[in-house]
């Protein structure tokens, strides 16, 4: 039912044979879910569970070296001072604050680290949200993300990383870029109603995408459900 095809002019390639790292960037939950499902997901990391997390995001909060990442959450506030919301928090709040201060004590680390990094975006808003798919709209996005790259290539130096930007659009990605556009086909009976999505398209989607990852890294579809929000 549904296909891709991979928009890569600077002809990257996927190394599964050496250690990798891979590192869900959004927009929401939705990246995590597929390396779940596809295998590859070896840890959380402080944007797992977070919408909408948009690269410009990304990068202020990189730039601030994750200040006030976390919000007041005794206070009932789960969206922090970057307008992103925090979902799956630990009903437990001091639990869920050791966890988010491990997944960013995690994530500084194998940024350092010299295995390659794996970024994985996907844009499942696409599908029920009609603003999502106007072209100026995914324009800004994939500019954000190659000013968030230029970034990260300025803070982490010498990184090895890929980008795997999921989308249903076309990108021109630049030449000295490390993005593989993954071009998802539109044969989706998109709507404008989320809550329409939940039980039958979200689902579908989010496999098909782990479905992906698993033929980049030669992987397993696990199909598991069963996330630990609290790692």
């Amino acid at each position: 039912m549904y296909h891709f095809e991979i928009n890569n002019p600077n002809n990257l390639l996927i190394d599964t044979n050496s250690e990798y790292i891979p590192v869900p960037f959004g927009s929401r939950c939705t990246s995590a879910i597929a390396c779940n499902y596809s295998g590859i997901r070896k840890f959380s990391l402080p944007f797992d569970w977070t919408v909408p997390l948009f690269p410009i995001k990304i990068k202020i909060i990189l730039e601030n070296n994750f200040k006030n990442f976390l919000p007041d959450v005794y206070n009932d506030k789960f969206s922090n001072i970057y307008d992103i919301l925090l979902a799956h928090f630990d009903i437990n709040l001091d639990n869920g604050i050791n966890t988010y201060k491990r997944r960013i004590e995690r994530f500084n680390t194998i940024m350092n680290d010299t295995k390659k990094k794996y970024f994985i975006y996907i844009n499942e808003d696409y599908i029920y949200n009609k603003s999502y798919r106007e072209d100026k709209f995914n324009d800004d996005i994939f500019n954000q993300m190659l000013e968030l790259e230029d970034y990260i290539k300025e803070k982490y130096k010498n990184i090895d990383y890929r980008i795997l930007f999921f989308n249903f659009k076309y990108h021109n990605v630049p030449k000295n870029s490390n993005i593989i556009n993954i071009v998802l086909n539109t044969s989706y009976n998109f709507v404008d109603n989320e809550k329409l999505c939940i039980d039958d398209m979200i689902p579908k989607f989010r496999i098909f995408c782990g479905e992906i990852l698993s033929k980049f890294f030669n992987t397993e579809v696990t199909k598991n459900t069963n996330y630990d929000f609290n790692e």
